[in-house]
């Protein structure tokens, strides 16, 4: 190498840096068509060649200087004249004559309206205001000056600074993620660098924002700014659709997943009544965007992005289960997004839907059906145990409007069997794939949740059995006994694991508790017969012959026991009315519902006064346990 040398290589690469990076201060690798940061996140890569000289032009600053000497001159000048003219001062007296606003506001005579402070137009409006120099002399008039209108003021938006929003991101994806797992969540911290708020808010600036809001529900760190980022979210939200053209338009994932998540905080720190009429919203939106059929053959907006069908897949299995969850307290509520008209499979398994790959799932119908044992995502097992849970709801509700009509039909027991067994089988499955003391059980919510909604549905399924078989046994077509010592069994066996589900929160906190586990332990508390009086009925509503069953599969205590010994006793009269003996028969049936009532009334007792206190432990943040308790209580 004679004579030769090298030059120096320069670091910088050749090309200029996208407006992405430049926005977010990044570094640019200024691949074209696009860069690295943009391939990343997803989004279009600009590049502006013709970008201006910084900082300002040559003279600006001798301008500016300039024009505050004047203004300052002129105001001095002004006021002086209008304190001569108005009579306020004396004329003759020169030190007067040279009194100046800031002179006033030295003694605290006057207080000038803040640019910042006054609303839009405030100077204006205030064209003479008052300046009383000392209590004795007239009142000194300040005219208009000739200012042009204050700067609009801004509103009352939170500001969060870039340590809290990294605060609230780690927050929702510890603690709300788990229970709603609808984010790919690289593509997100991508986005969540690039989002620039401007004047103009999108809608993936109004899911930021109800991510962060629903975080803060979860949290006490954040009590000041919740309901205020709650109303601005909803302001954009409802500001972003009213500038809508289109009345049937494409709706933007975006849009969905942020009213969900405003459901979601509604039912959390808000009211039922208020979350229930977003829900509504929410799965509307839904259906616009044609979540519930996004593996439909004739759904042409599939794209190529595996990720971003997997999240719309998720969105919607999210809402079909909100929309589940809502009719269990209110039982006679119809639901939006019934089954029949789903064309979405299952969600992926989480692991391989957070590393870019989703792996698409069979449809609901093919997995209930199916007798084979598939490793589901904790959000697939929750929407298959949901859907059961509310067809067994459908199946109690509809035995029990049959049997005030007369017996039931010949396939209630068909239907029964057909809900036990599979209810069993993935129960079966579960406890397969996660063992009692499986650290992935206990530390993740959406299981112990799933499994408390599936006790609590044994614990129905079975209570109505019991009902059906004495309402045959009473028409001389079954014996009772075995169907009720069954259901007590299967009860109390129930409520000691729900008992123990809800203890295993206990180690990874309530704050990370699924919202709707107080649902959960309401369902399972309000099958032992100690629900709100509304739920059940009164002694003077129960014909005799139901008195006995309700006495001797529900093993309460107190005043219940002694109403259900009374109306047995009740039952005794009515029956020896009709029969020779009836009247023995029915107390001993009695003696033998106290004495089962006494013999678990301490099995049951610390099971329920663990699942009370754990409302207790929610209340503070959760208003469904809140709301629960008192009802409870």
């Amino acid at each position: 190498m004679v004579g030769t040398s090298m030059s120096p290589q320069s670091r910088q690469q050749p090309g200029c840096a996208c407006e992405q990076c430049r926005k977010r201060k990044l570094r640019c690798d200024r691949q074209r068509p696009q860069c690295g940061t943009c391939a990343e996140a997803g989004i279009a890569c600009e590049v502006n060649t013709n970008r201006q000289a910084r900082g300002p032009k040559k003279g600006d600053l001798k301008a500016l200087r300039s024009r505050i000497v004047a203004l300052e001159r002129r105001l001095s000048v002004d006021f002086g004249e209008n304190l001569m003219i108005n009579g306020g001062l004396d004329a003759s007296n020169p030190d007067t004559c040279h009194l100046s606003i800031d002179s006033a506001l030295e003694h605290n005579v006057a207080q000038v309206p803040s640019l910042y402070d006054a609303a839009p137009g405030a100077w204006e409006n205030r064209t003479h205001v008052q300046l009383p120099i000392t209590p004795p002399q007239p009142s000194l008039i300040l005219p208009s000056l000739g200012f042009p209108s204050s700067p609009p003021s801004p509103s009352n938006r939170v500001l969060l600074d870039d340590m809290m929003r990294t605060d609230l991101d780690m927050l929702y994806f510890d603690r709300v993620h788990p229970n709603i797992p609808i984010f790919y969540q690289a593509r997100y911290f991508a986005r969540s660098r690039l989002i620039v708020e401007t004047g103009h808010p999108n809608y993936q600036v109004c899911l930021q924002y109800a991510m962060w809001t629903l975080a803060m529900a979860l949290s006490s760190q954040f009590d000041n700014y919740r309901d205020l980022l709650y109303q601005e979210t909803k302001q954009m939200l409802e500001a972003l659709e009213a500038g809508e053209e289109e009345d049937m338009g494409m709706v933007p994932i975006e849009h969905v997943q942020s009213w969900l998540l405003i459901t979601f905080y509604e039912f959390t720190r808000a009211n039922f009544r208020r979350g229930w009429i977003s829900a509504g919203r929410a799965f509307r939106l839904v259906q616009l965007a044609n979540l519930h059929v996004v593996d439909s053959p004739d759904n042409m907006s599939q794209g190529d992005d595996l990720v971003l069908l997997e999240e719309r897949r998720r969105t919607f299995w999210a809402a079909y289960c909100l929309d589940r969850f809502i009719n269990i307290r209110r039982d006679n509520l119809p639901l939006t997004l019934t089954e029949d008209a789903i064309c979405t499979r299952l969600p992926s398994p989480d692991m391989a839907f957070q590393s870019g790959h989703p792996i698409p799932g069979c449809f609901l119908s093919e997995l209930i059906g199916s007798t084979d044992h598939s490793f589901l995502s904790s959000l697939a097992e929750s929407v298959v145990i949901t859907t059961l849970c509310s067809r067994a709801n459908s199946h109690c509700h509809a035995s029990r409007a049959e049997r005030r009509y007369g017996c039931p039909p010949a396939d209630f027991w068909l239907r029964h069997e057909w809900l036990e067994g599979v209810l069993a089988r993935r129960l079966g499955f579960l406890m397969a794939d996660y063992s009692v003391a499986s650290p992935s059980l206990t530390s993740d919510p959406m299981l112990l949740f799933t499994l408390m909604m599936a006790e609590a549905t044994l614990i129905n399924l079975s209570n109505v059995a019991a009902e059906t078989s004495l309402d045959g046994a009473l028409h001389g077509q079954l014996e009772p006994g075995n169907a009720v010592s069954e259901t007590r069994r299967r009860t109390l066996d129930a409520v000691v694991e729900i008992t123990r589900l809800a203890r295993a929160h206990e180690q990874i906190g309530y704050f990370k508790a699924h919202i709707f586990l107080p649902s959960a332990l309401l369902l399972g508390v309000s099958c032992l017969g100690i629900a709100p009086h509304h739920n059940l009925k009164t002694t003077s509503e129960v014909r005799p012959n139901e008195a006995i069953s309700l006495a001797s599969v529900f093993p309460v205590t107190g005043a219940g026991a002694r109403s259900g010994g009374d109306a047995g006793r009740e039952t005794g009269m009515v029956t020896g009315l009709e029969g020779g003996n009836g009247h023995g028969r029915g107390e001993d049936r009695v003696v033998a519902g106290e004495a089962a009532a006494r013999e678990h009334q301490d099995q049951y007792e610390p099971a329920l006064r663990s699942c009370l206190n754990t409302l207790r432990k929610m209340q503070s943040f959760n208003n469904l346990a809140r709301s629960y308790l008192l009802l409870l209580e």
